[in-house]
């Protein structure tokens, strides 16, 4: 006699088919997984700024042809994305309100649903971001109290969008361990993507963090605030990511820093070159590497 299907079951074999990523519905060990994207465009972190950063970032993500962006969009708070949004063809969404210190875990399942419905275009909702620094939440404190009732809420009211569960912090000193502790308190149980901020360069530790999931991984966040070092992480650390890893995206932080932001890790600059056009921060050789030769750099009447 075959068992029953229970409702939470088939509301998460629905999701996991839903977010058409490179190689999605292989394990890692399957060779249609990490070599198929290998190729990919990088894809981005961008700061929700209006006014005149507004027009440039859209205009550099043109330039740069991303395929994803990852950017905040709140949740008691609207951070007014929708023009990034709309700009790209796939978004990840952040939800969580920067500042907001300690959470409500009653009021919380109620906030995402609020927030999915400002943004039903999202692919993709990522609940909460490195919850052991912003939020001060232990790793099985986050995946009992909001990640699994958030996930419960996404899967049964909105199935269209899939579930990333929070990385916590992105150093080789804390990350891996708490990867695990998150892994061991369920994650794996109540999201359909796994993501990871890398922030350093440790073979050992990515093995650590790919072995300790069943989960596909997105590197949510990755890159160097040593702006003569952004082509060589480019280059050299974002392919062990993808190789190592499995990572089926890549989002480099950041496009453009917030004013009060973490200096050094922009790519592009807060103002434009003397065509108009997006150039890069200073010291870096990546927004060139990365968008030399496109089109849209150069217009001619």
């Amino acid at each position: 006699m075959q068992r029953r299907v229970t409702r939470r079951e088939a509301l998460a074999a629905l999701g996991g088919g839903l977010l058409a990523l490179p190689g999605c519905g292989h394990t890692r060990s399957d060779p249609t997984g990490p070599t198929a994207v290998a190729g990919e465009r990088l894809s981005f972190n961008v700061q929700p700024l209006g006014g005149a950063s507004e027009a440039l970032q859209l205009r550099a993500l043109g330039a740069l042809g991303a395929p994803w962006i990852r950017i905040a969009v709140g949740l008691a708070t609207d951070t007014q994305a929708r023009s990034y949004v709309r700009a790209v063809p796939n978004a990840l969404g952040i939800l969580t309100d920067f500042g907001a210190g300690t959470l409500d875990p009653a009021a919380f399942p109620g906030l995402v649903e609020i927030s999915l419905r400002r943004y039903p275009q999202l692919r993709a909702a990522e609940l909460l971001n490195e919850p052991d620094v912003f939020n001060g939440l232990s790793p099985a404190r986050y995946v009992r109290d909001f990640l699994r009732p958030g996930y419960d809420v996404v899967r049964e009211r909105f199935p269209g969008i899939a579930v990333v569960a929070a990385a916590p912090v992105g150093t080789r000193a804390f990350g891996p361990s708490r990867f695990r502790q998150m892994t061991d308190a369920g994650a794996d149980d109540f999201c359909d993507y796994r993501g990871a901020h890398v922030y350093f360069e440790d073979e050992q530790a990515l093995a650590d963090i790919a072995a300790a999931s069943g989960r596909p991984i997105l590197v949510t966040e990755t890159g160097t605030r040593i702006a003569s070092l952004q082509g060589h992480w480019y280059q050299d650390v974002v392919p062990r990511l993808r190789q190592v890893l499995g990572a089926r995206l890549v989002f480099w932080y950041v496009l453009l820093e917030a004013p009060a932001g973490y200096p050094g890790y922009s790519v592009i600059a807060s103002g434009t070159d003397a065509t108009g056009l997006p150039q890069a921060a200073p010291g870096t050789a990546l927004y060139p590497l990365l968008a030399g030769g496109r089109p849209l750099l150069r217009r001619h009447a």
